[in-house]
């Protein structure tokens, strides 16, 4: 089964950018997924993001950069 790293708020603010920059981030990012089609992203709730839709909306690879994925708190999700 494939595995997908995933990001928070909290990651992205240990990679340096200020809390009110990491909440936009995830929403911004939670608003493409839900244009792609994906609605489980129109939970409130959720605030797991996957890494490559992060990428998307940065233009940015965040698994490239120094310290990333071992600095960050993501996890591996598998997809069943």
């Amino acid at each position: 089964m494939p595995a997908y790293l995933t990001l928070t708020r909290a990651d992205l603010v240990k990679l340096g950018y200020s809390p009110s920059q990491a909440s936009r981030i995830v929403k911004l990012t939670k608003e493409q997924l839900l244009k792609q089609g994906f609605g489980w992203y129109g939970k409130k709730g959720v605030d797991r993001v996957p890494v490559e839709a992060v990428d998307a909306v940065l233009g940015l690879k965040l698994g490239q950069l120094e310290g990333a994925p071992s600095g960050l708190s993501a996890v591996k999700e598998e997809l069943s």
